[in-house]
């Protein structure tokens, strides 16, 4: 009776540890893969999910998913001071799995658009880095706040951030094309003769010619630009006034003797 006891006693000991090795496996391998969204949502506004973009077997693991909150007592609006973040591991290709997913997000249907630290439009990334960083935003459903996400990526993973600040996506300024001397002697040419201080009825009959070169003027480059008084074959040109014109066609001065006078425009 004692042997059988002495063996029943390791049998009871084996089955305590393989239930215990049992249980540890599946709350922890459920920890560490959760199930991915199909959206990512922030209050009243949703955004489609890495997982939902890529496929489920192209988009690594979900190994975490977490919220943080700003003070309740802060008096923020709905959603203003949560922040979702969500963490893949395994991917193929962390920048490339990013980059197909902003690719996605900043098409015309996605509305999302790449921007810098002040919500300003900014250029892509390089996606072929083995570590990068993204920020995407668009106008939230509630006026004057931004949804706006910040993607993160190293070789095999990425960390996606959800937020909802205040503010607006400003437009990357373009450059305008230069003016050409013929853009240039076409504008003064559609000027009255009283803005350019001469006095007649029209421009019509006077001669308008771009001189070489460029002048500037507190700080703004201006076309250089000679108007002639009307004349009848044979006789000299005569220069009525010699003008300063700046690129964008808001600032028109008269060269006079040598000094710079502002005209209004």
């Amino acid at each position: 009776m004692l042997k059988q006891r002495r063996v029943l006693i390791p049998l009871a000991l084996a089955a305590a540890v393989c239930l215990g090795t049992a249980v540890y496996l599946l709350i922890f391998r459920n920890a560490a893969a959760l199930e991915p969204p199909e959206e990512y949502a922030l209050g009243e506004d949703t955004v489609e999910s890495l997982s939902s973009v890529l496929g489920r077997e192209n988009s690594g693991e979900l190994t975490n998913m977490d919220t943080a909150d700003a003070d309740a007592s802060s008096g923020g609006e709905s959603g203003a001071d949560e922040a979702y973040y969500y963490t893949y591991q395994k991917l193929e290709t962390g920048g490339e799995s990013v980059r197909q997913y902003v690719e996605r997000l900043t098409a015309e249907e996605g509305g999302f658009r790449i921007v810098d630290e002040n919500g300003a439009v900014t250029d892509p990334p390089n996606y072929a880095d083995e570590a990068g960083f993204v920020s995407l935003a668009k106008a939230a459903s509630e006026d004057g706040w931004l949804l706006r996400m910040d993607i993160s990526w190293t070789a095999e993973n990425c960390q996606i951030t959800l937020t909802r600040p205040e503010g607006t996506v400003s437009e990357a300024e373009t450059e305008k094309e230069p003016m050409t001397y013929v853009e240039a002697v076409d504008f003064l040419k559609s000027l009255s003769p009283a803005k350019l201080g001469l006095e007649a009825e029209s421009l019509r009959d006077y001669s308008v010619y771009p001189m070489d070169g460029a002048v500037l003027v507190d700080g703004i480059l201006c076309l250089k630009l000679q108007v002639y008084l009307p004349h009848e074959a044979g006789q000299a040109n005569v220069i009525a006034g010699t003008y300063l014109l700046s690129g964008d066609k808001t600032h028109l001065y008269l060269l006079e003797d040598g000094a710079v006078r502002s005209l209004p425009l």
